[in-house]
């Protein structure tokens, strides 16, 4: 256990002994080291830009597709993102690309700590009339 971490459970455990001997103060020590327990969450999405459509395709009504493969690390960025197939070839490449490395994650955490992930695979799907993310199928691994 990392000494922060060690400091970090040992001013949570004084704060919970304080507030015990205070009204509600029971439930708040429960609240605090329930949060503790969940140590374990997946990757979650948090913020990023939604694919622009291009606006050639958009006047010509070509709607498509284009699955992308990237990693997200233990600070939540996405990297090495890789475009595995696309439809129309090329068409939405570049939105999709760029509206995929502009998203932050909150990252997976495994007994506490925050881990890398690799491989993950997003569709983003483009139809006219609908914004683009209103059909992508987001982190699935």
């Amino acid at each position: 256990m990392t000494s922060l971490l060690k400091t970090a459970i040992e001013d949570l455990v004084k704060c919970a002994a304080k507030c015990v001997n205070r009204p509600y103060g029971l439930l708040v020590a429960v609240l605090l080291f329930a949060g503790c327990a969940g140590q374990d969450r997946p990757l979650q999405l948090s913020s990023g830009a939604a694919p622009i459509y291009p606006p050639q395709a958009l006047v010509q009504a070509v709607e498509g597709k284009v699955t992308i493969q990237y990693d997200v690390t233990d600070q939540g960025s996405v990297i090495n993102a890789v475009i595995i197939a696309s439809w129309p070839d090329q068409v939405f490449d570049a939105a999709a690309l760029q509206a995929v490395t502009s998203w932050e994650f909150t990252p997976a955490r495994r007994g506490g700590v925050a881990i890398a992930q690799r491989g993950i695979v997003s569709t983003l799907k483009f139809k006219v009339g609908m914004r683009a993310t209103d059909e992508a199928e987001l982190p699935r691994r």
